[in-house]
């Protein structure tokens, strides 16, 4: 678990633990949420809510192709920065707020630039933002 003031930047990667917290059963995921630890991309405007804030929208990532809608799809190749070991997906329709305590660990990786922006298009288009 990392300190809630940690502080996380728009396109980082981190591992968000959505397995059962025995502390809180309110936080058990329930199909079709994850079971384990996910690596996902933060997307929130970091800079609009101080470090200390008890949640942080994420975008999960999938090296499962069958998980990823075509046009709804970022589709990242691996690279240094990334981190990436094999062809990876975001998932913007399943954008989602998730408790700080649930990042188990950030990372120096990150999406680009042009990749976030993609990513913050395709979740307006999935909530119906470009109507």
């Amino acid at each position: 678990m990392i300190r809630q003031d940690v502080e996380l930047t728009a396109g980082q990667i981190v591992t968000v633990d959505w397995r059962r917290d025995p502390l809180d059963p309110g936080q058990d995921p329930h199909p079709p949420e994850p079971n384990k630890l996910r690596p996902a991309v933060v997307v929130q405007d970091t800079h609009l809510f101080d470090p200390s804030f008890p949640t942080v929208l994420v975008v999960p990532m999938t090296g499962d192709p069958g998980l990823a809608i075509p046009d709804l799809t970022v589709v990242l190749q691996p690279s240094a920065s990334n981190g990436c070991k094999k062809l990876s997906y975001l998932l913007p329709q399943h954008l989602t707020c998730v408790a700080r305590t649930r990042i188990r660990a950030t990372t120096d990786s990150r999406i680009s630039a042009a990749e976030l922006q993609q990513l913050r298009q395709l979740v307006v288009l999935t909530i119906g933002g470009l109507s």
